[in-house]
């Protein structure tokens, strides 16, 4: 059976240069047939945006090459692999957009693919491929919070502008709760039930930490902020930090917070 590696990039993430790389693995034994491209920054651009376009432009080039399949399809991005499987259901239009073009050109070839999961170790080539010889990165003095340290009072801070006090994609969250909020991180205006939709699912690693323990893991900066969005309560500061460790931006983690405080308000009237 021929195989297929695939990974994406965008740095930084969200807004930046995309990346996009694959290697195929022929059956017949041919060379190995490696490829790669990228996008120019655009507020749309996101790790995940990514790693889909990785994998519609790789399937794409196996056909071109005259692939017939199967084709065995391999990814370190289980938010791509287990929605192009029909395990996870799509929820970001974006994303939603690029694997129906994906599954067309599937269709269309009458190509029979099977998709798995491997750990990133095992995906080192299409990772190296997926960057950029063009890649920009941030200034090392650039600061990660607002210089005013009050942009956190809505959200409508552009995604490429957002900040960040954790990489969701390196957290202890679930994989279910990456992806939400991973949407909502790439989101250019999420509405109230987006935040009310997202929930923890019961207790993880960040729900039984007390407030010092969270600011010692945050860092002054996150919790002065959290300090003047909430001044009186210490158990929103705490909410705040949580949902700022778990990968959620900065200002929507404040947000998140104020949309839980309303509906809690609502419901003791």
């Amino acid at each position: 059976m021929d195989t297929m590696n695939f990974d994406g990039s965008c740095d930084p993430n969200p807004g930046g240069i995309m990346g996009f790389g694959w290697v195929i693995h022929w059956s017949s034994g041919k060379a190995a047939k490696e490829g790669s491209k990228e996008k120019k920054p655009s507020p749309t651009n996101t790790n995940n945006v990514a790693e889909y376009t990785a994998l519609k432009e790789g399937i794409s080039d196996y056909l071109e090459h005259g692939g017939k399949g199967p084709l065995q399809v391999y990814g370190d991005s289980s938010l791509v692999i287990n929605q192009m499987s029909g395990k996870w259901k799509v929820n970001n239009k974006n994303l939603a957009a690029i694997k129906e073009k994906t599954l067309y050109v599937i269709k269309k070839h009458g190509l029979k693919v099977k998709f798995t999961w491997v750990p990133r170790e095992q995906n080192s080539t299409a990772d190296r491929l997926a960057m950029p010889a063009s890649r920009s990165r941030p200034s090392s003095n650039a600061s990660p919070f607002p210089s005013s340290m009050n942009a956190s009072n809505d959200s409508s801070v552009s995604p490429q502008n957002r900040k960040f006090v954790a990489d969701v994609n390196s957290t202890s969250v679930s994989p279910q709760l990456k992806v939400r909020i991973n949407e909502l991180n790439t989101d250019p205006s999420p509405g109230f039930r987006s935040f009310a939709k997202l929930k923890v699912g019961g207790f993880d690693a960040f729900s039984r930490k007390r407030i010092d323990e969270l600011k010692t893991e945050a860092g002054k900066k996150p919790s002065s902020l959290i300090l003047k969005e909430f001044p009186d309560d210490v158990s929103l500061q705490a909410s705040a930090l949580r949902w700022m460790l778990r990968g959620l931006a900065t200002d929507l983690a404040i947000q998140k917070v104020k949309v839980d405080a309303q509906i809690a308000k609502k419901k003791k009237k």
